[in-house]
């Protein structure tokens, strides 16, 4: 069964002190693009997770974004390294004498060095929490599975009704295929006999010149080809897994044969009804854009 791109599903949890969602969108896209937002805190967890949904997903641009609600983050600390800003002023020194530079070395300049008033982050524990988010994530690969499968039913139903009308339009152009030859000959045997004045026309040349109008004019083997489309069109409806390009240049296919029988049967009738088959493909290669 086909699957569409477009989805949505959405989980909730909690772990410790902390309760959280996490939130999958899908759109359409030619390939698998998934882009993670998360707190800071769980940027570790970026690629584990981005990888999870990609493992699930074949096609479609999936954002992934998770929110974490719980008491606020314990204060940065500052942490004073003396032997570092020893080492500094020992260094600094040195320098100023070898080189016989001119200031002061004071606490101004030496707290400058990164090394010697560092910042603290702190050391809160995100296992129990990071192992949460990810249990609930592949709860909200299944909601946004489910939502693309019941998208892609939906879009398989709309497929199957366009595909029956396009073989209806097709059957009108081929009965008139039939009387189309046949209005020819007698519009040119008529033509003949008024040009002709009376005298009676060859009925050898009449064949001759009928015959290289209906072969010049034959669709058949274009019918028979789009017949051959819509067959394999509805075989893939029913195959796993991603199917989207496939059928995308399927219905390229089918535009080809189509074009080509209006642009071959020279005749008023065929081409509305050419016209309504392009009406339908065109609507159908919009859809088939959201297929995975």
């Amino acid at each position: 069964m086909i699957q569409s791109m477009t989805g949505f599903g959405r989980v909730e949890g909690r772990a410790k002190d902390h309760s959280f969602v996490v939130v999958l969108r899908s759109v359409n896209h030619r390939y698998c693009d998934v882009v993670v937002r998360l707190p800071k805190q769980f940027m570790i967890l970026e690629d584990r997770l981005k990888k999870k949904v990609q493992g699930a997903f074949s096609r479609g641009h999936i954002e992934l974004s998770v929110n974490t609600y719980g008491p606020p983050e314990p204060e940065k600390r500052l942490k004073l390294d003396l032997e570092s800003a020893e080492t500094h002023y020992r260094i600094l020194k040195k320098m100023k004498r070898e080189l016989r530079l001119p200031g002061e070395i004071d606490i101004g300049l030496l707290s400058r060095f990164k090394e010697v008033v560092a910042v603290v982050e702190p050391t809160e524990k995100i296992g129990p929490l990071a192992r949460a988010i990810e249990k609930a994530l592949s709860r909200a690969i299944a909601a946004l599975e489910k939502m693309r499968k019941a998208e892609g039913k939906a879009l398989e139903k709309e497929f199957s009704d366009r595909l029956r009308s396009c073989s209806r339009v097709l059957s009108l152009i081929e009965n008139r295929e039939k009387a189309v030859v046949s209005s020819y000959h007698q519009r040119l045997k008529k033509r003949a006999s008024e040009l002709s004045a009376g005298i009676p026309v060859d009925p050898v040349r009449l064949s001759q010149e009928v015959a290289i109008y209906a072969e010049r004019c034959d669709i058949s083997e274009e019918r028979s080809r789009l017949k051959t489309h819509f067959l394999e069109f509805r075989k893939m409806l029913r195959k796993k897994g991603a199917v989207g390009r496939a059928l995308d240049f399927l219905i390229q296919e089918m535009n080809r044969e189509v074009n080509t029988i209006g642009s071959k049967a020279n005749d008023a009738s065929i081409s509305l009804n050419v016209v309504a088959l392009k009406g339908e493909l065109e609507k159908m290669r919009e859809q088939v854009q959201n297929i995975e």
